[in-house]
């Protein structure tokens, strides 16, 4: 019997270990850092380590923590050059910061539809959003898998452009033995709570391998001041912000870090064993992995297809939201993330941006510009189709093992195979 209906779930409470996993090392780091917050200065101890470490993992060699991805994605945007009008091309199934990012430019972001396989960019629909006022393709690695970046950077080359990854899903992932976060030519992360790399609170990394590059950004980052030598004389040069990290947060992800790759290894492992135990139980699809590439899951992300159990009388968004609720019953956090491509939410649909609708009205940009959901079809088709694991609430992180990936699978066998009919009933009744 279903938990939903009364009967017993198959995962009991406290059996799925919250994310971040943390250790004395970390408590330890955080109170080092603050007996040396004092007296304060910029930059601290802790955040210099954390900007050296991420350099030497990435392979990139110029780097700044910022107070969260959007920040260091800005920054990015602002390092590239891009200004009033220009454009950037986007995915059209990510975060809001990958394109909100280029509106805090002043620029115009341009969306790409999705790869029905990876859920990243679709490398092949790119060079057809290419215009003469196109600057910089942002490649999100969403889910905790990289994009196509040979495919995007022999685009890029060709047309002029920059190519910014946004890590913010994936620290920890390889693209044929690269890193996440040194794919780009520049990149930004996020060190949110949650993400495989955690800051606990909010975070986030910058990084380049050009001194100039590094330049821009770090005006952006502090008041748009040049921070000659490691003095400061308060000349603001462009106009910057404050995107300075928090020394506790920058010291607990600096610990994180030293367990990143190890960590990583269990996140694939974990995923790959939770793929290997779907396998057969039929209704959904499991995530896919290129040859070459390594996921390490900050969401697993599933596709419901009741069509796979011949329901082509119930809609799939009934299917799904009665899936999610038999799941989450029997102790399995399961969510849907991003209920509708970006471009299709109200921000873009109204296009008010930071009033009277700049920055597409402000007479920098090109005329016409409209953002139409029925654009991404694959984008929509995902958002309507999927629900995820991972995050804090079912994460696929240490230390969670094989095990546990088990219990999940057993969760799915549950109620897409013993209990089908019970789905199928509370499947009926919603739609």
């Amino acid at each position: 019997m279903l938990a939903l209906d009364g009967g017993g779930s198959v995962i009991p409470e406290g059996a799925v270990a919250p994310w971040p996993h943390i250790l004395d090392e970390d408590r330890k780091a955080v109170l080092g850092a603050l007996d040396q917050a004092t007296p304060w200065h910029w930059p601290m101890k802790a955040v210099q380590e954390l900007e050296d470490a991420w350099a030497q993992f990435t392979g990139m060699p110029y780097v700044l923590a910022a107070n969260s991805g959007t920040a260091a994605l800005h920054m990015a945007i602002a390092a590239a050059g891009v200004e009033p009008g220009d454009e950037v091309l986007v995915p059209a199934d990510t975060f809001l910061a990958s394109a909100s990012s280029v509106l805090q430019a002043n620029a115009i972001p341009v969306f790409v539809d999705t790869d029905i396989e990876t859920f990243n960019i679709d490398p092949g629909l790119v060079e057809a959003r290419i215009t003469d006022r196109t600057r910089a393709i942002i490649a999100v690695d969403l889910n905790g898998l990289p994009a196509d970046y040979d495919a995007l950077r022999g685009i890029a080359d060709r047309h002029g452009l920059h190519l910014i990854e946004d890590a913010a899903q994936a620290h920890g992932a390889t693209y044929h033995g690269r890193p996440v976060g040194g794919l780009g030519s520049m990149s930004g992360a996020s060190l949110n709570g949650s993400k495989c790399l955690s800051a606990l609170g909010e975070g986030g990394l910058f990084a380049t391998r050009d001194a100039d590059e590094h330049r821009l950004a770090r005006r952006v980052l502090m008041f748009g001041e040049e921070l000659p030598g490691q003095g400061r004389d308060y000349n603001a040069r462009i106009m910057g912000w404050n995107y300075r990290i928090d020394v506790l947060a920058a010291a607990f992800a600096r610990s994180q870090l030293t367990r990143l790759a190890e960590m990583s290894r269990i996140r694939e492992a974990n995923g790959a064993a939770l793929t290997t135990a779907l396998a057969g139980i039929p209704g959904i699809r499991p995530p896919v992995i290129p040859d070459g590439l390594t996921h390490v899951y900050f969401f697993y992300p599933l596709l419901v297809q009741p069509e796979d159990l011949g329901l082509d009388d119930i809609p799939v968004e009934a299917f799904r939201d009665a899936l999610a609720r038999a799941v989450n019953a029997e102790g399995l956090g399961i969510m849907r993330w991003q209920p509708q491509p970006v471009p299709a939410q109200t921000l873009f649909q109204e296009m008010r941006g930071y009033g009277r609708g700049c920055p597409w009205s402000c007479g920098h940009a090109a005329a016409g510009h409209a953002y139409r959901p029925e654009e991404y079809p694959v984008a929509e088709e995902i958002c309507r189709r999927r629900l995820v694991l991972g995050q804090s609430f079912s994460s696929l992180g240490p230390p969670n093992d094989e095990r546990t990936m088990l219990m999940f699978a057993e969760v799915f066998h549950k109620v897409l195979v013993e209990e089908r009919d019970a789905l199928i009933s509370l499947a009926r009744g919603m739609a």
